[in-house]
């Protein structure tokens, strides 16, 4: 059987969510089939699977792009194992490139003032929310009234805004939870909410002849965001006037981390608070913690003779 005719069977029988399925079939078409449409399955040795990731680091593709296109692979030769198609799949011991790891982007509290300032009253209602509760913008332009308890201060993220519409339930079992309301983000969002039906959306456009309908990811960053993120500027520590990073709407939910782990929080509570599946995600704020680097210094400074750049 030729790979493109296994892949065709694969593809049609996948369960993923749209996303999911138009982002599997962008590096399919652009790393994985211009390869492999016309080899015999059976003939895919391991050899050849790393050689082809060899070639894709040589043509200058991503490492993320990389083991995206290789766990589609996997995936594809672990079903025909399973359908008997092939007796064992050639993606084992795989070596592929490293991913560095970006530490994360997030703002001072200068800053994030700055661009809320900039915003229509709507937005900095949202925007305080995202800084306060490290929503992602999916979970913020998903939220409903009714998820709001204003008598706990606390909502419930549980619907999403994705680009096939609202999905009834978070990116995973651990995003669907309970987020405490500061109460003065609780106050701003009362007074935006105080108009709307109980199962309305807390965010919509407000464009004058479009105005109640459904966020788009991309235009609220270019409309709402990135307008928001030129015009705004904030003072150094030596009183100049300096613009604010040029960083996404995502770093809000970085900012919101920083500022809790900064302040003594427990990466656990954090972790939980943002909906992290993995702690190893909530570990990249570690270097943030005020005693981050106390067992360090202090061993440094119990040496009873330290070293000295003295002549």
């Amino acid at each position: 059987m030729a790979f493109r005719e296994w892949h065709a069977r694969w593809w049609q029988a996948r369960v993923v969510e749209p996303h999911t399925l138009r982002g599997d079939a962008s590096s399919i078409k652009n790393h994985v089939l211009p390869h492999w449409a016309d080899w015999e399955m059976r003939a895919v040795t391991r050899m050849d699977v790393q050689s082809w990731i060899r070639g894709l680091v040589e043509k200058g593709v991503g490492a993320s792009a990389i083991k995206r296109a290789y766990n589609l692979l996997s995936s594809i030769m672990r079903a025909a194992v399973d359908d008997d198609v092939i007796a064992v799949s050639p993606c084992r011991n795989i070596d592929l490139p490293q991913i560095a790891i970006k530490p994360p982007q997030w703002f001072t509290l200068d800053q994030a003032q700055s661009i809320v300032d900039e915003l229509p009253a709507p937005w900095r209602t949202m925007c305080l929310l995202g800084f306060y509760t490290g929503l992602r913008w999916g979970e913020l332009a998903g939220l409903h009234r009714h998820r709001i308890d204003q008598r706990r201060s606390r909502l419930f993220v549980v619907e999403v805004n994705t680009k096939s519409g609202i999905k009834e339930y978070p990116k995973s079992s651990r995003s669907r939870r309970e987020v405490p309301l500061p109460p003065h983000v609780l106050d701003a969002l009362e007074r935006h909410i105080h108009p709307l039906d109980s199962d309305a959306l807390v965010f919509t456009t407000i464009t004058k002849g479009r105005a109640g309908r459904r966020l788009d990811d991309g235009n609220w960053r270019r409309q709402t965001w990135w307008p928001a993120i030129e015009n705004a500027h904030y003072f150094d520590i030596d009183g100049e006037q300096l613009p604010v990073p040029h960083y996404p709407p995502h770093s809000m939910r970085h900012t919101c981390a920083s500022w809790l782990v900064q302040k003594g929080v427990s990466l656990y509570e954090v972790q939980h608070l943002l909906g992290h599946e993995s702690f190893q995600t909530t570990q990249r704020y570690a270097h943030l913690q005020p005693d981050a680097h106390k067992a360090v210094l202090g061993a440094w400074e119990r040496m009873a003779v330290p070293l000295t750049g003295a002549a």
